[in-house]
């Protein structure tokens, strides 16, 4: 009897037998999350456009009454300390929230759920009211994140359901932010877990499509981005489509070394109110000069689709809003970058077909699928989330006409910056994020977490503490054909101490390996580890698992 004590109390047992449970109720559990989600977000969406009409309200006033100028001044500066106390209260806000999420799946962040979902929305809202160039959709993906994983905590779920619903609530973030369930679905499995999973798969589309719903009803139908394409991008054109991939794919890498260099720049002040506080005044300042680059900007894609713009002023469009976004972004400030760097595309994309337009006669006509295609080539070599992108961008434009041209540019330019050695952004900005907290100590704590257990001896639930770190959790992956592993024994894989293949999956059937099992290619793996240890297991998996051999 005290052997079977010992034994349900073991992280292993619970887990496998949690994980074995919770495949049954991951769809229910995803519907809770995301109906929570749905309501979170479609309130953000509502505040942000009360906010948006609030901004266009001052830039009209300053224009027909100056006088108000320096109300709206000490507006926009008050803001900014604002959001300085935001920061100081929880500092895990800052930025799009997308590298928070991927780096507490991988056991490198522990986030304060509740503190971020309040001091995020309010952010967000602020931030954008004031003009600065930012998304909606990193930050819909953070709220969504911190509501599974508050859900989780409130339930004392263990760490591999925590994960899930953590998955489950970040898809639906996205889904209820873009009306783009599908998307939502795909940025969990190619982005946050760069790994199909089955129960990823399931819970995150339950979750994406009911917190849509819910946004919809809320919100309404009209896609983000509502204009209709007449005209299929014709075969004759392709020899554009993929000369648009190529500059996409080396606009895609300098884009994001513009971020990086942003970040360097405003990180060189101590105060984060100042950092702020200047791109408030230019935010003003562009309230006179240059408005039309104020806020996120999704209704110029529709302006720049109508052709009204010449030439010169797309370019200089392009170049304001390149410049005003990444620096907006580089404050810290709360707000995402996925409709900015879209609506960059869009520009791109009209100013591409203008010029071909005028320098070898296209059709004019051809704008449209010119921009939407933009947008996702530019979205792929930025985020270097290709299927994703070609779904969103479909999703958001209600348009299968240039299904083939989506996918020929957002090829080409994943390509092109893969080749030129360029980060995919996300991971660029979760590997800063943990150097900065590195170099300042501030690493993830190790502190405890208390948790309900049943005591079997006393017959009654006891408060215990354990250790963050020390948590267990069972991460999915899989053995590629053509890796290093394929073919290969388990004791060669070389995980990380404490970390154990606890079920191999093979042609439907499982298998409960030894160090002596051989490995083939499409085997689904199940490791069992903890969380500090979950970044080096899936670098190893990274590493033999998924990546091509060459040998």
């Amino acid at each position: 009897m005290a052997a079977k004590r010992s034994l349900d109390k073991s992280y292993v047992v619970r887990n496998i037998r949690q994980k074995q449970r919770f495949k049954y109720k991951l769809i229910l559990e995803g519907i809770a999350v995301g109906s929570i989600v749905g309501l979170v977000i479609a309130l953000f969406r509502i505040m942000i456009v009360k906010a948006d009409q609030a901004r266009h309200m001052a830039v009209h006033l300053v224009k027909v009454r100056p006088i108000y100028a320096f109300v709206v001044l000490m507006t926009l500066i008050l803001i900014a300390w604002i959001l300085d106390k935001l920061l100081s209260y929880e500092p895990d806000i800052s930025g799009s929230g997308i590298p928070q999420i991927e780096g507490e799946l991988k056991g490198l962040e522990d986030q304060n759920w509740c503190k971020v979902l309040a001091a995020k929305f309010a952010g967000c809202v602020l931030a954008i009211g004031g003009g600065l160039a930012l998304g909606r959709e990193g930050p819909s993906i953070q709220l969504g994140g911190m509501v599974g994983k508050g859900f989780a905590r409130r339930k004392n779920a263990l760490l591999t359901e925590e994960r899930l619903l953590m998955s489950c609530g970040a898809g639906a973030g996205l889904a209820a932010a873009f009306g783009a369930p599908l998307a939502g679905v795909l940025f969990a499995l190619e982005e946050l877990h760069k790994n199909f999973s089955a129960e990823v798969l399931v819970s995150t589309m339950a979750a994406s499509a009911v917190a849509d719903y819910i946004a919809v009803n809320i919100i309404g139908l009209k896609p983000v981005f509502d204009f209709d394409v007449e005209h299929r991008i014709p075969l004759r054109l392709y020899w554009a489509v993929i000369l648009l991939g190529v500059i996409l794919g080396i606009l895609g890498v300098i884009y994001n070394k513009m971020l990086d260099k942003m970040q360097d720049f405003f990180d060189r002040f101590d105060s984060k109110f100042f950092s702020i506080g200047i791109m408030f005044i230019i935010s003003f300042l562009m309230m006179f000069i240059y408005p039309i680059v104020l806020g996120s900007g999704n209704e110029l894609v529709e302006i720049i689709s109508s052709g009204k713009f010449a030439l010169g002023a797309l370019f200089i469009l392009f170049i304001a809003k390149l410049c005003f976004s990444t620096g907006s972004f580089g404050t810290g400030t709360p707000g995402g970058i996925f409709l900015p760097l879209l609506v960059i595309g869009a520009i791109m994309g009209g100013l591409y077909s203008t010029f071909l337009s005028e320098v070898f006669g296209v059709e004019e006509y051809y704008i449209k699928g010119f921009v939407i295609i933009a947008m996702a080539g530019f979205f792929s070599a930025i985020v270097r989330a290709p299927i994703t992108g070609v779904i969103l961008i479909t999703e958001m434009t209600g348009n299968f006409m240039t299904l083939l041209s989506l996918v020929a540019t957002s090829l080409v330019a994943y390509v092109v910056a893969d080749l030129l050695g360029g980060e995919p952004v996300y991971d660029q900005l979760m590997h800063r994020r943990q150097r900065k907290k590195a170099e300042s100590g501030n690493s993830v704590p190790d502190h405890e977490y208390l948790k309900d257990v049943y005591n079997k001896v006393d017959k009654k639930y006891v408060k215990k503490r354990i250790s963050i770190r020390e948590r267990k959790v069972v991460i999915d992956s899989s053995v590629h054909f053509g890796s290093q592993m394929d073919g290969h024994k388990v004791m060669e894989l070389g995980l990380p101490e404490g970390s154990l293949i606890v079920s191999v999956m093979r042609d439907g059937k499982e298998i409960i390996p030894h160090g002596a099992t051989i490995l083939n290619g499409g085997d689904d793996l199940e490791i069992l580890c903890r969380l500090k240890d979950i970044a080096a297991t899936e670098a190893v998996l990274d590493e033999k698992c998924k990546a091509i051999s060459v040998e």
